[in-house]
This record gives C-alpha cells, structure tokens and sequence, in this order.
C-alpha cells in the first residue's frame, strides 16, 4: 500500500490543530472555574484586595501558612505563604507586589531545617509563571540557573494538559464539578490556611516527611542561598525589615533531622554569613516549640489549629515589639548575631 506524503503531513497537521483547540479548551475552562477557587487563587485574590494597608507580610511554604494566624496579630497582617514554596517562588512573587505595599513595614520569612533543601528546586510550580510573576526577562534569568527545565515548566504553565499535576488537578475538579461538590474544600482567613483534619503524629510519619526532606538533597542548595539573599536585598532597598522565623515542629522530627542537619549548623549558614546577617532585623525561633505534645501537630511539621492559635499568639507580641522598634527607628536588632526570641 502506497503512502501519500502529503495527506500524512495533512494528518499531522489536523491532529496537532485538534490538539491546540483543546489544549486552549481545557485553559480557558481551568481558568474560569477551577483555579480562582484554589487555595492559590482564593489567597491571591483576598491579598491583592488588601495589599495597600498590610504592615507584615507572612511569605514562605505550606509550615508558615498553616502556623500563622494573622488575625491574632496587633498590625495589619497577610499570610501569603503558599503549598510547597522555596525562596526563589517567594522572590519573584514578594518583587511582583513589594512596590504596590505602601504601608509594608516587615516581611517574615521562613527559616526552617529544610528551608535550602534541594528538594524544594526540583521545579517551581506553573502558576507562578500563569499569574505573571515571572517575567520573559526573569525566564532567562532562571534559564542561566537552572537551564531548559524552566523553559519547560514555562511551556507546562500553559495548560493544566501539559503539566502532569495540574492535569490530575484538573481532572478531579471536573468530578466534583460533575458530582455538585466543592470545588475547594479548604478554609482560609487573610491567608492563613485552617487544617481541620487530625492527621497522622508518630515516629514513622516524622521519618518519612525527613526521608522527602533531605535524604539524597543538597543540604544547603546553592541556588536557594543565591535567591535567600535576593529577597533580603530587595527588602532592605525598599526599607523593610526582615525577621526570620522557625515554625514548630515535633521532637520526632528534630531527633530524626539530626541525622542531616541541625539547628545549630543551620544558624551558623545563615547568620555567620556576611551577606545575609546585616539584613536581617530579628529571628524568632519556636523549632521545639511544645514539640512533645502531638495533639498541637497534623504532622511532623505541620501545626493543627489549635497549635497555630497558641503560636501564633506567642508571636503576635514579637513582631508588636519589632514594630515599635521600627516606629522609634531602632536599630538595636543588629548585633553580631540578630536576637532570637522564642
């Protein structure tokens, strides 16, 4: 049987098309009515609402947004800290919205045992790319870093198709769509994401969330201490003061974590470091903050809510105290090491 070229290239042809249209099918019915209903797109809408009057700023991973309760605080506060980010997402999302927060006056960061993890590099999730926040210019920026795997997940951003996770994403919100369920279950209050579930608290749990964390990582990836410091320098240009914070965590966890890092390896990194030290104002340390009682824990490094409610307490008069150091232009937050209060 004889082929003909060009009705195999007519083929190719109608196949990609047909592809396409679905492709931008999929997108446009994503955009209107999966991703505004998000954890992501429910925080960045309720945020961008009250950007204007917020005085600090939560920003980091999935330990600070369950963790901190900005109704508790004293000043105007977001948690803007989002599922899974690292501080390159954090850097390109803070330098989105920095220069449209008039009244910012503190960002806190998450410092954590895994907070330069490489397993936090792996890949940086689509929809920083699809709500804007990495530019074309900061695309090759990442590309000299990190090299064609930016280009890729750029591609990937395009669609929910394209991208493994959004597909399965995008597939399970077509069934509750279908079955008259939620879209989104959870609940979130100026950011903060309420875990109502009780979870799993023991040794295995705690061995498990270290193997994912560290085991066959790079400790201390180079790329997310270049990206560390963007952030810092970025707030200090801006005159905002940074604190750093780490969030509680179970003894399981800590004993276990040892085996890769400790706390006091991890300080040294930080603060010993001349190109982070001067620009950080203050750290909070709360890493065995009642580690023992696992009724305040979902996980092993995850606060339920009634551990975020007493935390979040305990850090309300902390950052009270940083802005009024800031208000009577203090700067009695720099010292060899920044004070650590916890």
């Amino acid at each position: 049987m004889a082929f003909d070229f060009k009705t195999i290239i007519k083929g190719i042809f109608i196949a990609f098309c047909i592809f396409v249209v679905i492709l931008l099918l999929v997108e446009v019915a994503d955009r209107a009515l999966f991703r505004p209903k998000s954890i992501f797109g429910r925080t960045v809408r309720e945020f961008e609402k009250e950007k204007s009057e917020v005085q600090i700023l939560f920003v980091g991973q999935s330990d600070m947004k369950r963790a901190v309760i900005p109704d508790i605080m004293s000043f105007k506060a977001y948690n803007f800290a989002e599922l899974g980010e690292s501080f390159i997402e954090t850097y390109f999302k803070l330098k989105y919205y920095i220069d449209d927060m008039p009244r910012l006056k503190v960002i806190v960061l998450p410092l954590t045992l895994a907070s330069f993890s490489s397993f936090r590099t792996n890949r940086i999730g689509t929809k920083y790319y699809s709500y804007g926040y990495i530019s074309y210019r900061d695309l090759w920026e990442l590309y000299q870093i990190k090299g064609p795997l930016v280009i890729g997940q750029k591609l990937m951003s395009l669609s929910p198709l394209l991208d493994r996770e959004g597909l399965t994403t995008f597939w399970k919100n077509v069934r509750r769509l279908i079955k008259g369920q939620p879209i989104e279950r959870a609940i979130l209050q100026e950011g903060y994401h309420l875990l109502t579930m009780k979870g799993i608290v023991n040794e295995n749990s705690a061995r498990r969330r270290i193997q994912l964390h560290f085991q066959g990582q790079d400790i201390f990836d180079k790329d997310l201490f270049l990206y560390f410091e963007k952030i810092l320098t970025l707030c200090q240009k801006r005159g905002i003061k940074v604190v750093t914070l780490t969030t509680p965590v179970t003894d399981d966890y800590i004993k276990h974590a040892e085996k890769f890092i400790t706390k006091s390896a991890l300080y040294e990194k930080v603060f010993m470091n001349q190109k982070f030290h001067p620009y950080i104002f203050k750290h909070l340390d709360y890493l065995d903050f009642h580690a023992k009682d696992h009724t305040l824990f979902v996980d092993a490094d995850h606060l339920s809510h009634e551990g975020a409610m007493l935390f979040s307490k305990q850090v309300a008069p902390e950052l009270s105290r940083v802005m009024e150091e800031i208000k009577k232009g203090s700067l009695t937050g720099r010292c060899p090491v920044p004070p650590i209060a916890g």
